[in-house]
């Protein structure tokens, strides 16, 4: 069986109209297809999950689960019923209605807003799995979900057609199947898939409602697709891969050997027919080439990542040497060339995708889907090779990407991770692809702790997790495995056996390498240093494939203690990353940490970190809900974790300078610097953002593209508003505004009319003897008024009918004295 693992999905650009082709294709392939089978591999070390029903999570753990399971999920539900932001679940009422032959009522969101929630629904099964050992509010919600499970679950089935096809867009817009790549049908009911198979397991197979429905999807897909007389479909996202090896790994276990291959070969046959279609061949859906012939990780993020672990496991299935050697060709590509510190990927905003070899620039896109599928990939590159390594990519993406996406408070996520930024999470998006896939991903670190051989006489120890569970056979009997730690924030891990009896087995226990990609290096190197004691007595281990190895006969109540460096680290990184020459980025343990402008006097962009500046681990229990920072007395530094980033506001980095050469130059002490700036509207792209209104930036005129901005888009026409709330009372007689407009490539112009108004006590109003507020492109626009005393100023914005506007800089002067 696979691990509990699965999706997301990524989205246009805000500026971008979501566009829609319907081809109607009907392509067929040549008579009698010949699929080539490479040579078959020897998979001794190829792994199997261990998948746990009920287990006890504690320390740093059990917190953030605690968060997805009792504040995140719970959003997730609220949101996704009606009356809610997506209200997403009316789609399958309305579906079931339209089938009934009766009045339906409309679509509500994107073509694959079933997506959202068939995730939500394996997040839920998974959560409970997870003891909630007395903890009223985890009971609590627990309750809720297998409430929702039994309310939700004949929803989707109502809207399933009797020979298994569901998609409510297509339903309720009476389209015809599968005619529209860009539809997601797919994607989609891959969803429903991996839901059906997480329902299964977290009832025992005791409520087969959902598994029965994902089979009926999978077979009508079986039947639909494939060799002729069958159609083939190069589909838009993939993500129906690993959902159908998933689902066939089950049925074998349950049916017989065989009963589920069917579904290994639709995937099969998808994978041989990807670059079949001409007018379907794109770098951007990984279908630009046979997916054996594919080298470099390229086209959208999501996408690849999912499109990368379904090869991986058609490897695993399948024994086929030309899928192995494609996953270590894509995964040397995306690693090696194209990973974040962070644990990232997709670097660019343009079609959320990985960009060119070491272009990792600092306001890269980093989808939190794309993080989740890199989990994936990597769970399935680690099945497949047996290598810690590929566990150590995995642990940073989710200390580092996905863990950081919720807002500590639970109830907003990032999109987009960035490495510089100051944006805020969302409530909801749009596209809200991360919602179910960002907690589902989390709490499937349950699944990801263990592994063992297929012979199940080897125990692998990959994550390290405080907790408590049962492996049902190790060497044949039943084991009881406990871990202790504090882990991530010290290094000391005690793990205590209980076998059933004595048994013979190895021990593998993951020694983390800091460094997993080539693209950084890390000093100290603490590669391969620790230190490993049973029962009291310090062990000389072998390490092989990044794990120490302890055979012997393991009896009740054996304890394993390792020990893990944890000293701070100072990264850099390779120096074709242009964005980092000259940096330093902080690291400790496997968590990247960040320099947050709230915490240096909104100059953290200005902080230059000698070489030889001395730095301390101190725990802040009251900085962020309990935090291990990293601080600094010259220069004065605190760094936090990057997973707790931005929860209170202003600006945050990871990589610092350490040439005072890149640094930008230190803010000047003005009204407007020292101000804090809000808005009617915060945007949440890139360099488009509200610290840019007063960063002291003027922009050339020829270049205004490449100048920092702020932006009201995607609103237009409205009547908008920027405030400065000034650190003092000021006394304040003129203002002025360089507005921002695109005009010949984009939507923002120059405003209506705009006016200036002062705070006096809890009103506003407009200053007095106000000269022309000017609206001229390219230049500064001046404005003088009465001296006003206050404490805040603000314009007051009228668009243009069918237009945004932006600013450049926004500057206050105070009165002459």
């Amino acid at each position: 069986m696979t691990g509990l693992t699965s999706q997301g999905l990524g989205f246009m650009n805000t500026r971008r109209q979501l566009t829609m082709w319907v081809f109607l294709v009907a392509i067929v392939l040549p008579a009698n297809p010949r699929t080539v089978r490479g040579e078959p591999v020897d998979f001794a070390r190829r792994l199997e999950p261990i998948l746990l029903t009920q287990v006890q999570i504690g320390g740093f753990w059990r917190d953030q689960l605690r968060r997805q399971i009792c504040q995140w999920l719970p959003h997730c539900i609220r949101q996704l019923e009606a009356g809610g932001m997506g209200q997403n679940l009316l789609n399958f009422i309305h579906a079931a209605q339209a089938l009934r032959g009766e009045a339906a009522g409309a679509f509500t969101g994107l073509p694959w807003s079933d997506a959202y929630v068939y995730n939500t629904i394996e997040a839920m099964c998974l959560a409970l799995a997870i003891d909630p050992e007395g903890d009223p509010a985890l009971a609590d919600a627990q309750a809720v979900f297998r409430q929702k499970l039994d309310e939700w679950i004949p929803m989707v089935l109502a809207a399933q057609s009797e020979d298994g096809y569901i998609h409510t867009f297509h339903v309720l817009n009476r389209l015809e199947r599968y005619s529209d790549i860009h539809h997601h049908e797919f994607y989609v009911q891959g969803y429903l898939i991996e839901a059906g198979v997480a329902h299964y397991l977290a009832t025992g197979g005791q409520d087969r409602r959902l598994y029965d429905a994902a089979r009926r999807c999978a077979d009508r897909l079986c039947a639909t697709f494939g060799p002729p007389p069958r159609r083939v479909w190069v589909h838009g996202h993939p993500g129906m891969e690993i959902a159908l090896c998933r689902l066939a790994r089950l049925v074998n276990e349950l049916d017989g050997a065989g009963h589920g291959d069917k579904y290994v070969e639709l995937v099969r046959f998808q994978y041989d027919t990807r670059a079949t279609v001409p007018q379907h061949r794109s770098e951007y859906m990984q279908s630009h080439l046979p997916a054996i012939e594919q080298t470099d990780a390229v086209g959208h993020a999501v996408r690849g990542t999912y499109f990368f672990a379904g090869i991986a496991d058609i490897a695993l299935l399948q024994n086929d040497r030309r899928f192995v050697e494609a996953a270590d060709r894509l995964w040397e590509s995306a690693i090696q060339r194209k990973h974040y510190i962070t644990g990232g990927v997709g670097a660019s905003h343009e079609g959320e995708a990985f960009a060119a070899d070491f272009d990792l620039r600092n306001d890269g896109y980093c989808e939190s889907c794309a993080g989740c599928g890199l989990s994936f990939w990597a769970d399935r590159m680690n099945r497949l090779h047996g290598h810690a390594h590929y566990l150590d990519v995995q642990e940073r993406v989710l200390y580092n990407n996905v863990l950081g996406a919720i807002e500590l408070a639970g109830e907003k996520f990032f999109y987009q991770n960035p490495l510089a930024s100051e944006t805020q999470r969302h409530a909801w998006h749009g596209c809200p692809c991360c919602v179910g896939n960002i907690p589902r991903t989390l709490i499937a670190i349950k699944d990801l702790m263990y592994a063992r051989n297929t012979a199940r006489n080897t125990l692998f120890i990959q994550h390290f997790v405080t907790s408590d569970a049962v492996i049902d056979d190790m060497a044949g009997k039943p084991l009881r495995i406990e871990q202790r730690t504090e882990y991530p924030w010290q290094g000391e891990v005690a793990i205590r056996l209980e076998p059933a009896e004595a048994a013979a087995f190895c021990l593998c226990v993951r020694i983390p390498n800091r460094t997993e990609s080539r693209l950084y290096r890390a000093q100290p190197d603490t590669a391969g240093t620790f230190t490993l004691r049973v029962n009291g007595a310090l062990q000389a281990c072998d390490l092989v494939d990044g794990y120490a190895r302890l055979s012997r006969t393991w009896s009740p109540g054996d304890r394993v203690e390792l020990t893990l460096p944890m000293e701070i680290q100072r990264v850099y990184a390779d120096e074709r990353i242009a964005a980092n020459r000259g940096r330093v980025a902080l690291q400790r343990g496997p968590l990247v940490y960040n320099i947050e402008d709230v915490d240096h006097q909104d100059q953290a962009r200005s902080l230059v970190l000698p070489p030889d500046a001395p730095l301390q681990a101190v725990w802040q229990p009251d900085l962020l809900g309990g935090v291990m920072a990293i601080v600094g007395e010259t220069p004065r530094l605190l760094a936090i974790p990057n997973f707790v980033r931005l929860n209170r506001g202003g600006w945050s980095q990871v990589w610092i300078a350490e040439d005072e050469r890149v640094a930008e130059r230190p803010l000047e002490p003005t009204i407007a610097s020292t101000s804090q700036v809000t808005t009617s509207y915060e945007t949440q792209e890139g360099r488009f953002s509200t610290r840019a209104i007063h960063d002291q930036k003027v922009p050339e005129q020829s270049d205004e593209r490449g100048t920092p901005l702020f932006h009201w888009w995607p609103r237009q026409g409205t009547r908008e508003w920027v405030q400065y709330t000034f650190a003092q009372p000021e006394t304040v007689a003129a203002v002025e505004v360089y507005w921002y407009d695109d005009r010949g490539w984009g939507n923002c112009r120059v405003p209506d009319a705009w006016q200036i108004l002062y705070r006096d006590g809890d009103q506003w109003k407009p200053v007095g003897g106000a000269s022309a507020c000017g609206v001229d492109r390219d230049a500064f626009q001046r404005v003088t008024f009465d001296p006003v005393r206050t404490d805040a100023l603000r314009l007051d914005v009228q668009l243009r009918s069918g237009y945004a506007a932006g600013i450049l800089e926004w500057r206050v002067e105070a009165a002459p004295e």
